[in-house]
């Protein structure tokens, strides 16, 4: 199997900058490796981002092995290291996750690419956890292949292999890759459903992995669907970006009125709420006429993306809660 395949529909001469976030793995170790096969072919100026999480004894090893295999090859290398946290801090991999987002969003400029190393595996845990906590079709649809992040671009081209696949890749490559030693701790979800779940799954079900992959294929064009027929529906409701027609919006089916709410929050690049808080919105906020100017609110003024909604006889606004 040729890995760079599945990264040439990305490579453009527009493109400025490609940058591949290295975390040492596996996976980012051939897909930057793939990156330097191609690189005088397509004329790639390529940068490696390591992100030290500060949680690993051996963080500082990662590093150099991260930092010599760019220096081996002469290839760009930024490093960032983030905030120290205590393991047991509550909800610890989403918050290091955003930040290590944020990380990313600073350093990406207009007319770039981040690669990252997902692959089918990352993909099917992540449905799995979206599954129980009761996300929605969108949040279903699990990894997105390509999204904008910032200025720029952020592509994931190994969402297709499984983690078996790319592994037996770098060894046949000889690539020395890091094995993360927290990836064995189940009180993680994520390595629970990895370890202890998803074994089980396949022992029954050995195909799980590519029928998942259909499964959020289709998912995705549903998802399309709905995002086509909230556009056209946003257009007949709204009066300004900010600004929804009450009365008009009102008279759209319950479904309907669900499906722009959430395309609104996503235009405006706003946090989505969970399913009690859009409940409540729709089963108390809407139909409280008592109110002349009532507002909703979820998220707090720190948290960048939280919103707040006014309504009026006449008009529901949107905007991000601010301090």
């Amino acid at each position: 199997m040729d890995f760079s395949e599945f990264l040439k529909p990305y490579l453009d001469k527009e493109i400025e900058n490609y940058y591949v976030a290295l975390s040492g793995g596996a996976d980012s170790m051939v897909l930057l490796n793939e990156l330097i096969k191609v690189q005088k072919d397509f004329d790639l100026n390529l940068t490696a981002i390591h992100i030290n999480h500060n949680i690993q004894k051996d963080s500082k090893k990662w590093k150099d092995i991260c930092a010599n295999f760019c220096k081996k090859n002469e290839i760009k290398f930024i490093y960032r290291t983030l905030s120290k946290r205590n393991k047991s801090s509550s909800n610890l991999e989403k918050k290091l996750r955003d930040e290590r987002y944020q990380v990313f969003e600073k350093i990406l400029e207009k007319n770039t690419i981040l690669f990252m190393g997902h692959h089918l595996d990352d993909s099917a845990e992540t449905f799995f956890l979206r599954v129980l906590r009761g996300s929605g079709i969108e949040g279903l649809t699990s990894i997105p292949k390509e999204r904008n992040l910032g200025k720029g671009r952020v592509v994931r081209p190994f969402l297709s292999l499984t983690k078996k696949e790319i592994i037996l890749k770098a060894k046949k490559d000889s690539l020395k890759f890091i094995d993360d030693p927290s990836n064995k701790d189940n009180s993680f979800d994520r390595n629970y459903l990895r370890n202890i779940i998803l074994p089980k799954i396949e022992k029954r079900w050995p195909s799980y992995r590519k029928n998942l992959h259909q499964l959020i294929s289709n998912l995705n064009e549903a998802n399309e669907l709905l995002i086509s027929q909230a556009e056209e529906d946003f257009k007949c409701v709204s009066i300004e970006k900010n600004t929804l027609s009450l009365n008009k919006f009102l008279n759209l089916s319950k479904v309907r009125q669900k499906n722009v709410f959430i395309f609104w929050i996503n235009l405006h690049g706003l946090n989505q709420p969970n399913a009690k808080v859009i409940n409540l919105f729709f089963e108390k906020f809407l139909t409280d006429d008592k109110t002349s100017k009532a507002k909703y609110i979820w998220g707090t003024p720190s948290k960048k993306g939280s919103v707040c909604i006014t309504k009026s006889f006449r008009e529901i606004k949107i905007s991000e809660l601010l301090a």
